[in-house]
């Protein structure tokens, strides 16, 4: 997002970024669905990814920024269970008519329409890049949690060479480049929240641009994922963590 001269975002910087992320991500998109849940490569390892943020099947589940469904698909939840959350209505109907893990309600993250405590567990995935208010959302992410619920942050890494090659190829996609776990932790740092986690995902995904559903060659996963995931692995051993694709942070809300 662009600075204003003090460096902090001013009123039109923030105007824009809006404008950019709401025209963006206003339609839903199928093909970025179906190669998430169902790509040989991908679907695999975004289960591994989502099983780090520490859900159970019996848990009353709330994901904020839900998009299309494709993480509760992945998931395998239950509509009487789980509510997706999203601000594109367009996203928010399409999951409703294709998706049968949840109830999806569009919605602003900020302002939930939830009771406090509803949830025993609020999963915020690959949000907080897009909102410029990211205080704000943390709050409703607690006021919805219950007495020992817990919460789940996860975002790409900036400082990860694959993930900062997405952020300069979509614009909508740009601030994700300033995410670090220093910007990142603090959010999760209050006195309402304890016990808090940090995981690192991914040390090298190549397969996300090799096996890309707009830019790469999605039919050649189902031969050349498992040569991907094990070149992967091996990577995996000489990056330092600090350089891993994903962040993930835990914490759990203290019993009042």
């Amino acid at each position: 997002m662009a600075m204003g001269a003090t460096g902090v975002p001013d009123d039109d910087a923030k105007r824009r970024f809006q404008r950019l992320q709401a025209a963006h991500f206003a339609e839903a998109d199928r093909a970025k669905f179906l190669w998430q849940t169902t790509n040989a490569y991908l679907a695999g390892t975004e289960r591994a990814l989502l099983g780090l943020a520490g859900i159970r099947p019996a848990d009353r589940l709330l994901e904020i920024g839900c998009g299309e469904g494709g993480n509760l698909e992945l998931l395998a939840t239950t509509p009487d269970r789980t509510v997706g959350v999203d601000f594109s209505e367009g996203k928010v109907r399409w999951a409703a008519r294709h998706v049968g893990r949840a109830r999806f309600v569009c919605a602003d993250a900020r302002r939930l329409p939830f009771r406090n405590g509803a949830f025993d567990i609020v999963l915020c995935r690959d949000v907080l890049h897009h909102v410029t208010d990211k205080g704000a959302v943390i709050e409703e992410m607690i006021r919805v949690c219950g007495a020992a619920g817990r919460l789940a942050v996860i975002e790409p890494n900036g400082r990860s060479p694959i993930m900062w090659l997405l952020g300069a190829l979509v614009p909508a996609e740009r601030d994700l480049m300033r995410n670090s776990l220093p910007r990142l932790k603090p959010l999760l740092e209050r006195r309402s929240l304890a016990n808090g986690g940090v995981h690192w995902a991914q040390p090298c995904p190549l397969g996300r641009v090799l096996f890309h559903y707009r830019w790469g060659l999605p039919r050649l996963a189902g031969r050349l994922g498992p040569l991907m995931l094990g070149f992967e692995r091996r990577l995996g051993r000489c990056i330092p963590s600090g350089y891993w694709a994903y962040i993930v942070l835990t914490a759990v809300k203290r019993a009042t």
